[in-house]
């Protein structure tokens, strides 16, 4: 689940400007690292700033940011709870924070913790859409956590669907990738192809699109050549920060080489995928799966 990283923004950078030059530097240097995907030479120099400013909003999001990045939720969740206490009402706190937990919360698997964890995230979630309801990314989160969470959390696929359906409203592509999902859940993959196809038609070779395709094309196994080239297509184009990562892509990759009976290339395409984010679960499961299956 990516939606979290739009939440980031730039408010409070005028503040900034305010402040001695090597200070001044700090933000915009950690920016340019976080976008150059060097999450880890990031975390020092905002750790410093956050401890000398602690008030500094824009250095506590994207310190919580860099900690997702490189799998320490856990502390980027320890750093939001008292942002949110000091900013109740800004959605991106309540975005940010609401993504970590569901993200925390679908990595530990059944337990008390992650069931709080996920009605919290759901509910940081829903207060975002109400404050800022035209960002399409808390909608997303929302609908990733109806159309997977199991009832006793919260899940649900009408909520799911109503929220892809406000996506669709204000971006074709990306609601229509979220209603392909919801279909394939359904099991109804000729509609989900569909829709997939409407995606690419409203924007041709669109990243959200090709990623959409390949994504249902490795639930569904319809169509898997043009799954396939989709999704290599995707790894020529460098995913926008609330787009799938390249991580994402391989795994889909992997699936698709599984309905291909090509398990080596899946090892290999899921080894790759984990190589890129370590803290990606569902590649450490697949790979489960074929060594008991060999």
């Amino acid at each position: 689940m990516f939606f979290w990283r739009q939440a980031l923004g730039c408010a409070g950078a005028g503040l900034l400007l305010a402040g001695p030059p090597a200070q001044a530097e700090t933000l915009p240097e950690a920016r340019a690292l976080i976008a150059a995907h060097r999450l880890p030479e990031a975390r020092e120099p905002l750790e410093q700033l956050v401890a000398r400013e602690p008030d500094n909003l824009d250095a506590r999001l994207l310190l919580a940011r860099v900690y997702h990045g490189i799998g320490r939720r856990d502390e980027g969740i320890e750093l939001l709870e008292p942002t949110l206490a000091a900013y109740p009402n800004d959605p991106r706190v309540l975005g940010l924070y609401g993504g970590q937990c569901l993200l925390r919360a679908g990595e530990l698997g059944p337990g008390l913790r992650a069931l709080r964890l996920a009605r919290r995230g759901r509910d940081l979630l829903e207060r975002a859409v109400v404050l800022a309801p035209q960002d399409i990314s808390y909608r997303e989160g929302l609908v990733d956590f109806y159309r997977q969470a199991p009832r006793l959390a919260g899940g649900s696929l009408a909520l799911a669907r109503s929220h892809a359906e406000a996506i669709s409203r204000m971006d074709a592509v990306r609601g229509g990738a979220w209603e392909a999902a919801i279909l394939v859940q359904e099991k109804r993959f000729t509609e989900a192809m569909a829709a997939c196809d409407r995606a690419l038609a409203a924007r041709p070779d669109d990243y959200a699109a090709l990623f959409s395709l390949g994504r249902t094309v490795s639930e569904c196994g319809l169509r898997l050549p043009e799954g396939e080239r989709a999704l290599r297509r995707c790894l020529e184009k460098v995913p926008a920060p609330s787009e799938p990562s390249h991580a994402g892509v391989y795994y889909r990759l992997g699936l698709i080489a599984e309905w291909l009976d090509q398990s080596e290339d899946a090892r290999r395409l899921y080894l790759r995928s984990l190589e890129l984010e370590p803290s990606f679960n569902r590649p450490t499961e697949a790979l489960k799966r074929l060594g008991a299956s060999s």
